[in-house]
């Protein structure tokens, strides 16, 4: 061999590339090589395949602690149903319902969504889907005027924009 390192793995890149050094490895050296590269290439499948399993364990368990306080609601909604089914008292069905409600909203808000407020606010095509114009001789033009469904953001993200009804001029 050349002038230059008895091991390969002392090479300078720079050395190899500049042709200053000829790398011929014997025998012995390119079948440690191989199975260097082997157990490498082995070791990165492997990993590979346990971070997949990690990433479908971990998203199928992610969403488990709103379930599970999610589930009270659902009993709490169970509960009012059937004590609507056994009463006559219109009111306090709507209030036991209302209180679910909050309920369901507490821990939604809870997690991080957020509705979009948006009535009287100039029109963002980022927060907001225009469904219609309408002529609104008390709104500057581009003002949303009407909000059709509500939009929100769970944390800073818009999961889905309001689609609002939007003031034009009058042609008058």
């Amino acid at each position: 061999m050349a002038d230059g390192p008895e091991n390969c793995e002392e090479l300078d890149s720079k050395q190899v590339e500049e042709g200053k050094v000829a790398v011929n490895p014997s025998e012995d050296e390119a079948s440690q090589l191989r199975e260097k590269l082997i157990r490498l290439t082995a070791e990165f499948d492997n990993f590979r395949k346990r971070s997949i399993r990690e990433k479908e364990e971990y998203r199928k368990f992610a969403v488990e602690q709103i379930i599970t306080e999610l589930l009270e609601v659902y009993d709490n909604f169970e509960r009012a149903i059937e004590s609507a089914k056994q009463t006559d008292d219109v009111e306090s069905v709507v209030k036991g319902v209302d209180m679910v409600f909050k309920q369901f909203t507490s821990i939604l808000e809870k997690e991080g969504l957020q509705r979009i407020e948006c009535k009287g606010m100039e029109f963002d095509p980022n927060l907001h889907d225009a469904i219609m114009h309408v002529e609104h001789t008390e709104q500057e033009e581009g003002t949303v005027v009407d909000v059709c469904k509500p939009g929100y953001y769970l944390h800073t993200k818009v999961i889905r924009p309001a689609m609002v009804a939007v003031s034009k001029k009058s042609d008058k």
